[in-house]
């Protein structure tokens, strides 16, 4: 049969193969299930293309879904709707066509308490009167209804942020309440697939395992694990894992490159309901030492030679396990966590139970373990997959460190959601990248912007297919409007996206993409539909539009806490105009079309006789020099005759090898493209800038 889904953008919204008819056609695959939604439509608008594009398919059965634009706009009396309705109605029937009304009226259950409730589009009188309606039509014209279809899905993990579109959780939910009715008309059993609601990431990947089992999971190397060989490696693993450290859901901090047992581990500790604890194998004794004793993990996994500082941390923690990948007499193998005879019986944690304790840089103090539950890894999914517009069909590269937020926060759990592989390298060199790009048919590479300097910077870049490649993805630090010119001139047929975010919020929170990214460069884009953010300023104000402040999150876009440090996230809470915001200590603005910019660290802000100089802004103008490679700009103290300026200028510019720049001509540049109070007073030439353990230009460190 062919059944057509017809309505507004609660039919037509969600992702990729995310829609609830596209979940539809998944539990009944040997049907044709078509979506004719189109937002923003009432059922006026509705009737005047029923015929062209419902009718013209000559559809079996349709779905009808009308009725909250007529009562936002409420334009006409609830007669008038459910007059139309009615004539749609009879018109199918005319045609032995069967309707199935969709109604959109009623209380919601809200899943947190249990208890049904209100959404922000609200259950008044109007409303009701169009639910008895509408009820009213389908008993007399014997239609299959639904009062509410959108009853199960309150929350914001299921809702964009006006908490009424359905996002693709949510129409999971949807094509849940649906598939009873169809499998009455259609006379069989709707095929058990996607989890209706999932609760934690173990539902995503027991859904992969089940669902497609054959499809390669993870590549590395010479090596193809599929979704079933990759489980049964995680269940001997997992075994493995609880029997090394005595615990049913272990704490395992892990300071590996990108490799294939990274993978395996973190999802054993999915199926253990474990957590895993990144570590950035290059941090020193220092910062590793508090991660160890806040954090107190059960069990480290290493690489083993090279590990220096991990090592003399963790041997100041002898009760520690600690296995290697490349172990010596002192270190026990990680290959004999695999070797257990019985899997593990996957345990099923709840949804805010804590998936990961990712660790701030520690630039400026010790880094903070931030605690992403399995409810927010999951909204984070359906963010990342829609803000980067990922699909069923792609192939990862994943060359971003997996001790960063973008290869655990949303990667790998994407990947496993959509149920496509994903490709781990821990090569940083552009040629290797793109040879791996033609290798594997890559379709989406996101990266840092250094990498992506030096794939533009290749002489024999067009030696490389990269034909397959559809959306490059950078973030993690600036990227100079230079090398996004490059990159467009190279891949002039793929998306770029720059995406925003940190690690206390619990996914992107922007993202730059389409025209934009070629119109404004330089910005960081517009918010995702489920953030909140404004920029205020020091008197608490939120700024006008350009104004410079800092930039901060609604409370609920930020995670619940720190590790063993809930004084911490106090710290940067702060209470305006009724609501807690999280401050960033980000300066930003935003212009009038709803774009932002981050200027800078408040830290980084210099103050030059008054006036506030942001070092982000100068160091983009100085990129703009074909002769420089990277600059990093500070305040420091005035001196002299300059003594009364306060703060003074100064510029560490590294040029790009093989080219010649003076202090003279970078002046004149800078004359050309900065106001005078903003041009650095002093200039010193590097040969590289000195960079944390996390890549980021460390300002503390330079004279």
């Amino acid at each position: 049969m062919k059944i057509i889904c017809f309505g507004d953008s609660l039919t037509s919204c969600g992702g990729f193969d995310g829609r609830y008819s596209d979940i539809l056609q998944d539990r009944f695959p040997n049907h044709v299930i078509l979506n004719r939604g189109a937002g923003g439509e009432a059922w006026r608008d509705g009737l005047e293309r029923l015929a062209s594009d419902v009718l013209a398919e000559w559809p079996d059965v349709v779905l009808l879904e009308y009725g909250a634009n007529d009562w936002w706009r409420d334009e006409r009396p609830p007669a008038a709707w459910a007059a139309d309705l009615e004539e749609a109605v009879r018109r199918l029937l005319s045609l032995c066509i069967r309707p199935v009304i969709l109604g959109v009226f009623g209380p919601y259950r809200c899943h947190a308490t249990g208890l049904l409730q209100d959404k922000t589009y609200g259950f008044d009188d109007r409303a009701r009167k169009y639910r008895e309606l509408e009820a009213d039509i389908a008993r007399r014209y014997a239609c299959p209804y639904i009062p509410n279809i959108q009853q199960e899905i309150i929350d914001d993990r299921c809702c964009w942020r006006d908490r009424n579109h359905p996002n693709e959780i949510g129409n999971r939910s949807v094509a849940n309440i649906i598939a009873p009715i169809l499998e009455n008309i259609l006379g069989e059993t709707a095929r058990p697939i996607r989890t209706a609601r999932p609760h934690n990431l173990l539902d995503f990947w027991q859904e992969a395992v089940a669902l497609a089992p054959d499809r390669p999971a993870a590549i590395s190397g010479n090596t193809t694990l599929t979704y079933r060989e990759a489980q049964q490696q995680c269940l001997r693993l997992a075994t493995g894992l609880r029997t090394a450290t005595g615990v049913e859901r272990p704490k395992v901090a892990v300071g590996l490159p990108n490799c294939l047992e990274y993978y395996l581990v973190y999802w054993a500790l999915v199926n253990l309901g474990g957590v895993i604890i990144p570590i950035n194998p290059w941090l020193k004794e220092d910062s590793l030492d508090a991660i160890l004793n806040t954090v107190q993990p059960d069990l480290l996994i290493v690489q083993g030679y090279g590990d220096r500082d991990i090592l003399a941390s963790a041997a100041r923690h002898p009760t520690l396990p600690v296995y290697a990948l490349f172990p010596d007499a002192s270190l026990r193998n990680f290959n004999t966590l695999m070797q257990a005879d019985v899997p593990a019986t996957p345990c099923a944690p709840a949804e805010d139970d804590p998936a990961i304790v990712m660790h701030t840089s520690g630039t400026t103090a010790a880094p903070k373990g931030a605690i992403m539950r399995h409810s927010d890894l999951i909204f984070n999914v359906v963010t990342t997959i829609n803000a980067q517009g990922f699909q069923p069909n792609d192939i990862h590269l994943l060359v971003n460190p997996m001790f960063h937020c973008t290869a655990l926060y949303s990667s790998l759990p994407a990947a496993a959601f959509q149920k496509t592989p994903v490709v781990i390298t821990a090569e940083t060199q552009a040629d290797a990248l793109l040879a791996l790009v033609q290798a594997h048919r890559i379709t989406t590479f996101l990266t840092v912007p250094s990498i992506l300097q030096r794939v533009v910077a290749l002489p024999d870049f067009s030696r490389y297919d990269v034909s397959s490649l559809r959306v490059i993805g950078y973030a993690g630090s600036f990227m100079p409007v230079k090398t996004v010119r490059q990159l467009q001139a190279a891949f002039p047929m793929v998306a770029l996206h720059n995406f925003f975010g940190l690690t206390e919020t619990i996914s992107a929170t922007h993202v730059l993409n389409g025209d934009a990214s070629l119109d404004r460069p330089d910005s960081i884009g517009r918010t995702l539909p489920f953030v909140t953010a404004r920029i205020t300023a020091e008197d608490g104000r939120e700024c006008a539009d350009d104004e410079v402040g800092e930039l901060l999150f609604a409370r609920e876009n930020v995670i619940p806490g720190y590790w063993g440090q809930p004084e911490r996230l106090a710290e940067a809470l702060i209470e305006l105009d009724g609501r807690t915001w999280f401050r960033t200590g980000d300066l930003a603005s935003r212009d009038s079309e709803g774009f932002y910019f981050i200027k800078g660290r408040k830290k980084d802000m210099i103050i030059v006789g008054g006036e506030n100089v942001f070092a982000a802004e100068v160091e983009a103008a100085i990129m703009l020099l074909a002769a420089v490679k990277e600059v990093a700009v500070k305040g420091i103290p005035a001196t002299g005759i300059r003594e009364s300026l306060g703060e003074m200028i100064k510029a560490y510019v590294v040029p790009e090898p093989g080219m010649t720049l003076t202090e003279n001509e970078l002046r004149r540049h800078c004359h050309k493209t900065l106001p005078s109070y903003k041009i650095p007073h002093v200039i010193q030439f590097l040969d590289a800038l000195p960079r944390n353990p996390a890549g980021k230009v460390a300002k503390t460190e330079l004279a």
